[in-house]
């Protein structure tokens, strides 16, 4: 038997021969892998997603150790993206991986997401860079999901995936859906806009003001993970549904 059928026979258990080939054939494009993304990377490459593109600019930095899966001692300072990409070859060596190592902004997104795959997901906070994403996304017909805001929150029971119409409690994904209404035409008036996202309908916890070297808000590896392990999921069902 080949040594990818008994690495993945979890996963064709699971999915059937079928749908563990449209995995294997699939291709996800990652956009953010810090607290959210780098969880969800994982999942997809131990799902037996055969191909992934990572987008991120940033570096490891010692903060990033409460949240984001591939901070160590021995990762500092190295590109997000490939960090994760030496990790995921070494738990599926025949994964297809590429790297970008680029901040995008509503200006490069239609030079650099021009031949993008169908599957995508989102894991960037800047709004504008956002919107402009998901309304390019939406036009190209391409399969993708949103992350809302993880930060300051310690239930991951409250995270859900719904239409950005319906979420509720999460700042950055109100903001959005305003944007997008405002600046896109996307539909108002609660109509849904058939763009899906995670989401907490949890209170943010905001940090201590008095101290100087904290953010604003912290985070919690149990609620970024659980976030990025929803997008998988959802990724993963759409990927083995389709036709």
């Amino acid at each position: 038997m080949h040594e990818l059928s008994v690495r993945f026979r979890g996963i064709r258990a699971l999915y059937g021969e079928e749908g563990f080939k449209k995995l294997q054939t699939a291709h996800v494009m990652v956009i953010g892998c810090g607290g959210v993304g780098s969880w969800l990377t994982e999942a997809l490459c131990r799902s037996g997603v055969g191909t992934l593109t990572l987008i991120d600019p940033d570096t490891i930095e010692l903060g990033n150790t409460n949240r984001q899966l591939h901070t160590t001692d021995l990762t500092l300072n190295q590109y997000k993206v490939r960090a994760l990409k030496d990790r995921l070859i070494t738990i599926n060596p025949e994964i297809k991986i590429h790297t970008v190592e680029t901040t995008l902004t509503k200006e490069n997104i239609p030079e650099i997401l021009k031949d993008c795959p169908q599957f995508i997901a989102d894991a960037i906070d800047d709004l504008q860079a956002k919107a402009f994403l998901v309304d390019y996304l939406y036009k190209k017909n391409k399969t993708f999901i949103v992350s809302g805001g993880a930060g300051g929150r310690v239930d991951p029971g409250k995270l859900k995936i719904d239409d950005i119409a319906n979420a509720h409690g999460d700042a950055l994904i109100s903001r959005l859906r305003t944007e997008l209404r405002r600046h896109y035409n996307f539909p108002k008036n609660g109509e849904k806009m058939d763009v899906f996202c995670t989401y907490s309908s949890e209170a943010p916890i905001y940090s201590d003001k008095e101290a100087s070297d904290l953010p604003k808000f912290g985070a919690a590896m149990a609620v970024t993970a659980s976030a990025g392990l929803l997008m998988a999921s959802w990724l993963l069902n759409k990927i083995v549904k389709q036709a």
